[in-house]
């Protein structure tokens, strides 16, 4: 008789546990009451048209993509010039300055947005980053390791003199002239702790999976690796961006937080200024 019982309590137990897992929780917010700006670009040495991207933070259970910031004025200066920004197209949320802008060694530079519609209580948002000098890269090597993944990887090589100095560094990579590694997850970001003030003498700052269409190297394609010195502050942020990307382990770890970018009021994302170096090579 006290066997029966107590195998009743259990699957008592269990009925209760299962019904109160499956009881459905709705979850309302106000998205324009908490909405945030989120703001990502940068400005480079290169001389091309630089993009800062406007939108508003999201409802966590919303699938749609972010709505675009549209119709503000953006601009990027220094102490002796100021770089008026254009939407392309209109209403995108995308904003361009012209193609012969470019910026300058040694100069920190400041990003402004005024907004046409308040957002967060706020119309008028700032970000500021400085461009450090970078050393000219000598060159680049391939190597191909066919024992990693399905298809074999590439590996990028670098060669170049790193200064004596605290430094931080972002690497891209193209095939012919397109991008590689064009997602933030995919981006190497490095400090210079291993290789202060030495010669890097072909350390890997890239690996290319080859069972990926947009990373498979033939013979003939031109391969650039562009290394850009950034600051320590938007290195921070890289790497705060490609943790929350990542996979957590263990399993059940700590909650998910927001990024830390460089943008006040409460905004979110980042605006960066780099100075970039280039090299190329063939895959034989």
């Amino acid at each position: 008789m006290k066997n029966i019982s107590y195998k009743l309590l259990v699957l008592f137990a269990f009925a209760i546990i299962t019904f109160s897992c499956t009881e459905r929780v709705d979850i309302e917010l106000d998205q324009q009451e908490y909405a945030r700006i989120v703001v990502e670009g940068a400005l480079s040495t290169d001389t091309t048209a630089h993009l800062i991207t406007l939108s508003k933070t999201a409802d966590y259970f919303d699938n749609q993509p972010p709505t675009p910031v549209t119709n503000a004025e953006v601009m990027i200066y220094n102490d002796i010039e100021e770089y008026i920004l254009t939407e392309k197209p209109a209403n995108s949320g995308r904003y361009f300055t012209e193609s012969d802008v470019y910026g300058t060694v040694g100069s920190e530079y400041q990003m402004k947005v005024l907004l046409e519609e308040e957002i967060s209580g706020e119309t008028e948002y700032n970000a500021s980053s400085s461009i450090y000098a970078i050393n000219q890269v000598d060159s680049i090597a391939l190597e191909f390791h066919e024992d990693w993944g399905e298809e074999g990887f590439w590996e990028v090589k670098c060669y170049v003199w790193d200064p004596p100095t605290t430094d931080f560094y972002m690497f891209y990579v193209y095939r012919n002239g397109e991008p590689c590694n064009d997602t933030i997850s995919d981006v190497f970001v490095v400090d210079d702790v291993l290789y202060n003030g030495n010669y890097t003498n072909g350390i890997g700052v890239a690996f290319l999976d080859q069972s990926y269409e947009h990373q498979k190297l033939l013979p003939g394609d031109i391969v650039t690796l562009r290394v850009s010195r950034i600051t320590e502050d938007y290195t921070n942020f890289l790497w705060q961006v490609q943790e929350e990307v990542s996979y957590s382990i263990p399993l059940f770890s700590g909650p998910p937080a927001n990024v830390k970018g460089n943008i006040d009021k409460g905004g979110f994302g980042a605006f960066a200024a780099y100075s970039n170096s280039y090299s190329s090579t063939i895959v034989k």
